[in-house]
């Protein structure tokens, strides 16, 4: 599988971080003196339109450290002096820099990026040499944003999220982390309309990053301007070039970093490991370069993560396996059980499926095994030495239900239906977890007209062609075909749930009430017909089959 990476760059991470504390006259006696009062909309937009940058001070002086993007615009740029930037926009409001906040809120990012990928690996460069106020982490996502809709929709959850927490970010996705890393300052977006699907794959989208200033190659500020100066100033200028004159003009950083950003070379990203108890990670001095050896190595770190958890009475939901090579290509499985499990033979038996597939290349130097959901197990005694294994038969269920999940794939979900508190057909059932507490798929002292045993979803319309004079269909049109109406039995009207339409008067009377009539055909089939709409504009659809 394909590796793709994201890359989050906080455009403006500092100045989010440290508001600026704007300063107000004294309040009249109509205003409130609480300095934590809400602000208004005019206020709230005047504040992010005001200069605001954040300011260092060493030998050389007060130099500027972050700014956002009212100064940005402004022509304002990192490193400068704070009295050239006043000289430039006299009203600059400045404040000095804070690093223990700005580190514990993007620990705090860090933690919650995690819902996304377990794998985050921060911009240390970025953090440590720039002067711009940005900062930008990786998520390796290989073989994750299906959870999230696909890779377009996971950009857009996570920019929402960034936006609701009142940070300025950007978010590509590629095939390298340096691809990534470009794509999120360069990328101009999938299509006109939709600047934030920025995706890369590579070498599909070759003539993309081909118009990618040199820039995003992560070079020193040195190396840019001799390419500027030699007429080099797009990725599309240097791949023709002899690689062996780039390295004698320009040393051996330039091809370094192209190799890498198109995945010619390993990228070694410093993973921030979760710190939580249940991580086992073991280097290897000798690379294993056979499956069965690694095969081996994993079975005897699953078995020490299930006895510690046997230890704490708790069980694992998910378990993580990521296998590190020699060349930095890193090979993750996943596994997702139904209940807590601690028993490591089952987990390994879901793993020995997916084995295979792992590629050791020249040898594996580092295995995780990580369980980033684990849940309390409820203890039943089912031997007299008080000991819990297989045999029990809601264990052994469990276990049979997570092999067949496996087997179907993380599309195909097990469930089994379950009441819901509507009158609404398509709300009345719900999908509940095959091994969690069971609810009825009815309720008994709620009483109900016949229900069709499969509704379809979303109903199919159908044209009406004859009715009886109490306006029951006759004669009708579904699915190109000709029905002739032999029985109709109705109406029977379900109107919407006035709960959730309190603000409405005559709701029963919208268009969204229906009326549903049970009718037979020709051919003895039983089908469940409504009407609903505006009176005098009836539309007519099928929204189910009774059986035979």
């Amino acid at each position: 599988m394909q590796q793709r990476f994201l890359y989050l760059w906080l455009t403006h991470w500092k100045t989010n971080c440290q508001k600026p504390q704007h300063k107000t006259g004294t309040p009249t006696p109509d205003q409130p003196r609480d300095a934590d009062s809400p602000k208004t909309a005019p206020q709230a937009s005047k504040a992010q339109a005001t200069p605001h940058v954040i300011t260092r001070s060493d030998h050389k002086g007060v130099l500027v450290c972050g700014l956002n993007a009212a100064a940005q615009k402004a022509g304002l740029h990192g490193g400068m002096r704070l009295s050239d930037a006043r000289s430039i926009l006299p009203d600059l409001q400045d404040s000095p820099e804070e690093p223990e906040l700005c580190d514990g809120k993007f620990a705090r990012l860090v933690r919650f990026m995690d819902r996304y990928s377990p794998w985050i690996a921060p911009d240390r460069d970025l953090h440590a040499h720039g002067l711009n106020g940005d900062a930008g982490l990786w998520l390796e996502i290989t073989g994750g944003s299906h959870l999230f809709g696909g890779e377009s929709a996971m950009i857009t959850q996570i920019l929402c999220d960034m936006k609701a927490q009142g940070i300025a970010a950007r978010a590509a996705i590629a095939d390298t982390a340096g691809a990534a890393w470009a794509a999120a300052r360069c990328h101009t977006g999938g299509h006109p309309g939709a600047s934030h699907e920025r995706i890369l794959s590579l070498p599909r989208d070759h003539g993309i990053a081909a118009g990618f200033p040199v820039s995003c190659l992560r070079l020193s500020d040195d190396i840019i301007a001799v390419l500027s100066r030699l007429g080099l100033k797009q990725l599309g200028d240097i791949t023709p070039l002899p690689r062996a004159n780039i390295t004698t003009r320009l040393g051996p950083d330039v091809l370094h970093r192209l190799d890498q950003f198109y995945g010619r070379l390993p990228e070694h990203l410093n993973f921030e490991l979760p710190d939580a108890p249940w991580l086992i990670k073991q280097s290897f001095g000798e690379p294993l370069g056979s499956a069965d050896t690694l095969a081996h190595a994993i079975e005897s770190m699953v078995a020490d993560l299930c006895a510690k958890l046997r230890d704490e009475n708790l069980g694992l939901r998910r378990l993580i396996v990521r296998s590190i090579r020699v060349d930095g290509h890193a090979h993750t499985i996943t596994t997702t059980t139904g209940t807590p499990c601690q028993s490591e033979s089952h987990i390994l038996r879901l793993f020995a499926e997916k084995m295979p597939g792992v590629d050791t290349g020249f040898g594996i130097e580092q295995v995780i095994v990580y369980a980033p959901w684990v849940e309390h197990v409820a203890f039943r005694q089912v031997r007299l030495d008080r000991k819990q294994d297989d045999s029990s038969d809601h264990i052994a269920l469990a276990q049979l239900l997570d092999r067949i999940a496996h087997h179907l794939g993380p599309k195909d979900i097990l469930f089994r239906p379950a009441h819901h508190a509507s009158h609404l057909p398509e709300r009345a059932a719900i999908r509940q977890s095959p091994t969690g507490a069971a609810k009825p798929a009815r309720l008994a002292d709620a009483p109900l007209p016949k229900r069709p045993v499969r509704l379809i979803d979303p109903p199919e319309p159908v044209d009406v062609m004859e009715r009886s004079a109490n306006g029951a269909p006759t004669k009708l049109r579904w699915r190109k075909m000709m029905i002739d109406v032999l029985r109709a039995d109705g109406p029977e009207r379900i109107c919407p749930e006035w709960w959730s339409h309190l603000d409405r008067d005559h709701y029963a009377l919208s268009q969204m009430t229906r009326d549903y009539f049970r009718i037979c055909d020709q051919k003895g089939r039983l089908i469940w017909l409504f009407r609903s709409g505006h009176a005098g504009q009836d539309i007519w659809s099928v929204h189910g089959l009774f059986a035979g």
